[in-house]
Parts: structure tokens; C-alpha cells; sequence
């Protein structure tokens, strides 16, 4: 027996049956789109909340920074003529502090506090996410050579804490009359 063999390209399919097993179909289609919507929204939310982590633990660093830097400068400038008698940190809510110099004309009349503009030698300001949630000093200043450490209002240790405008993070810096500070 013979076989009779049919040209492939001669047969004639069924279109609508052809179209169904080749494409997707709009519910299909409507599933995919929801579930990328939901992933997607899923991995803004967790860049934004990364995002403030990483605000908060570099304005930490800042602060940091800032405080060890006005204790290098009273160190560096001691026993140089027509010096200031310290430099200090000075903190004011919500969010701006600023490096100052002790100028008074006798070191051992100074007040040892910040006592205005004419004092100010760099300003700054918290990132615009990041604000101070609670400062227990207003002024910690630096006296060469020891450094001595005078916080203002007189305490043992003072706490810094910063956190998003939100509220939902929060992180703490302590600074002790000796100088350390801790994170």
C-alpha cells in the first residue's frame, strides 16, 4: 500500500483555532499587567524607605563629623597669638547647627557659649528629610589644650537625636564631657 502524502502548505486550518493557541488572551493579558503593578509598588516602597535609612546615617555622619572637626580646630589653633579662646558646636531645632569660635577678648571672661553671628564660622543644615526629634544641649564647645569639653546646660553626657520627617526612623548621637562621642 501507497501512501499518498499531503503538501503541508496546501492544508487549510481552522483561523480562529490557530489565533487562540498562538496569542494571549485579554484576561490573561489584564493578570500580568496587575501583577507587575503590584511588584512595582512593592519595590517603590521599599527603595523610598531605603532611601531615608540612608539620609538618616549620613546626616549621623555629618553631625559626627562636624563635632570632631571643631574639636581638631581648638586643638590645632592652641597658642597661637589672636586665636579664639574655643570652638564649639551650636544646635538649633528643627534642623540647623553651625561651628563657632569663642571670641572673647579675655579667655578666662568668656561665657563659653555661643553668643551670635559675629561668632559663626560654618553653618549648616539637615538634609530636608531629616530633622532633630530631641536636643538635650544647645552648645557643646571645645577649650584647647585638652581639649576641655563644656556642654551647654551643664551635663554628663548629651544626646542628639535626629529623625525623618515622618517619624518612622530615628537614630542617636551621644556626646560626653569628655569629648567621645558615640553612635
Amino acid at each position: 500500500m501507497k501512501k499518498i502524502r499531503v503538501n503541508p502548505l496546501l492544508q487549510q486550518k481552522d483561523p480562529r483555532q490557530s489565533a487562540s493557541t498562538k496569542a494571549f488572551t485579554t484576561i490573561e493579558i489584564l493578570v500580568i499587567i496587575g501583577i507587575l503593578s503590584l511588584l512595582s509598588a512593592t519595590l517603590i516602597l521599599y527603595s523610598r524607605t531605603g532611601e531615608r535609612q540612608i539620609n538618616l546615617f549620613k546626616e549621623q555622619a555629618k553631625i559626627t563629623e562636624i563635632i570632631s572637626r571643631a574639636k581638631s580646630l581648638s586643638i590645632a589653633t592652641y597658642g597661637k597669638p589672636g586665636v579664639p579662646c574655643g570652638y564649639g558646636v551650636h544646635f538649633e531645632a528643627p534642623s540647623a547647627f553651625l561651628i563657632f569660635k569663642d571670641l572673647a577678648a579675655d579667655c578666662k571672661d568668656s561665657d563659653q557659649k555661643y553668643s551670635g553671628a559675629a561668632e559663626i564660622y560654618e553653618s549648616f543644615q539637615l538634609d530636608s528629610t531629616i530633622i532633630f526629634d530631641s536636643l538635650s544641649l544647645s552648645d557643646i564647645i571645645f577649650i584647647p589644650p585638652d581639649p576641655t569639653v563644656i556642654i551647654t546646660p551643664p551635663q554628663d553626657e548629651a544626646t542628639i537625636i535626629i529623625k525623618t520627617i515622618d517619624g518612622s526612623k530615628s537614630i542617636i548621637i551621644k556626646v560626653t564631657n569628655a569629648g567621645q562621642i558615640s553612635t
